[in-house]
């Protein structure tokens, strides 16, 4: 069960490629998957945006200006509009005419790069290589907010809204410091490589249910994850090759699909929790004697 330490920014999301030349689509998609990213193609802005909706693990698009009925600026201030409040994508377009005006709608649009046909891979790699570290510094800044959410959250208690104490500075560093490291450690238990996109989510729906001896739903775990049906079975499915879930289709109810740990990915996830469960108990004997 256990994986590399380090994980590689490659494997963190999926490019996405737009061109309605079908020719251009696939060079660009060739070029793409030998540099050693994922990647799927649309061949229309309206099939881009689908595929993004139902794909949350696509976090760079890469698009051509020039198409019929949406062109690729239009695209990108879609984008913007409909994603970008909520997750991290990094938007880079593609252009034979490059013109100060194009450069200027495409940043007013949160366009962070540009490629110029024809398009050479030392340049694709290049932009690939820069559109990684976007990404993961969204993605970080996501997680910061998420984590300021939950915080907030956190100070009303449920029985009557009493308010409880405000966290301190030092508290929220020890805090996130602690978060972080459990983070980190999660590749010492499971293979980073099977846990793209929602798939750690989903996994510890999963092991939830699992820890209680119980079968979930796939139905459950994708409204719980508020990810459509077929996103969630995608990942099931990679979950399952990986081995750590177990897949049955419920004998009373053949429309719901079961899921449930493998017996080594339920311990591995016992190990996990229990190590974090030690890291936040540590945490809190440390600021009681501070």
């Amino acid at each position: 069960m256990g994986g590399a330490d380090f994980q590689d920014p490659k494997s963190a999301y999926t490019v996405l490629v737009v061109d309605d030349d079908q020719m251009c689509l696939d060079q660009y998609c060739d070029l793409i998957s030998n540099l050693g990213y994922k990647v799927v193609c649309a061949g229309t802005a309206p099939d881009a945006l689908k595929q993004i909706a139902e794909s949350p693990d696509i976090g760079v698009v890469i698009t051509d200006i020039e198409m019929p009925s949406m062109d690729g600026l239009s695209l990108l201030q879609e984008i913007a509009d409909r994603f970008l409040p909520s997750r991290p994508i990094v938007s880079i377009v593609i252009t034979a005419h490059s013109s100060l005006q194009i450069a200027t709608k495409a940043m007013q649009s949160q366009a962070t790069d540009f490629l110029c046909k024809p398009v050479m891979m030392e340049d694709l790699a290049a932009t690939l290589r820069q559109a990684s570290a976007r990404h993961l510094a969204l993605a970080n800044r996501f997680q910061i907010t998420e984590l300021k959410n939950q915080l907030s959250l956190s100070l009303l208690r449920e029985d009557g809204g009493e308010a409880v104490p405000t966290p301190t500075v030092p508290e929220l560093q020890s805090f996130m410091q602690m978060l972080l490291k459990l983070q980190h450690n999660k590749s010492k238990f499971f293979d980073s490589t099977a846990l793209s996109g929602p798939s750690w989510e989903i996994l510890l729906d999963i092991a939830e249910a699992s820890l209680r001896g119980e079968a979930i739903q796939a139905s459950s775990v994708s409204a719980t994850l508020l990810v459509s049906l077929s996103t969630t079975m995608r990942h099931v499915n990679n979950l399952v090759a990986a081995g750590l879930v177990q897949s049955w289709t419920d004998p009373s109810d053949k429309r719901r699909t079961m899921l449930k740990l493998q017996p080594d990915a339920l311990e591995a996830m016992r190990r996990y929790l229990e190590m974090g469960w030690k890291l936040h108990a540590r945490e809190q004997t440390t600021n009681l004697n501070s």
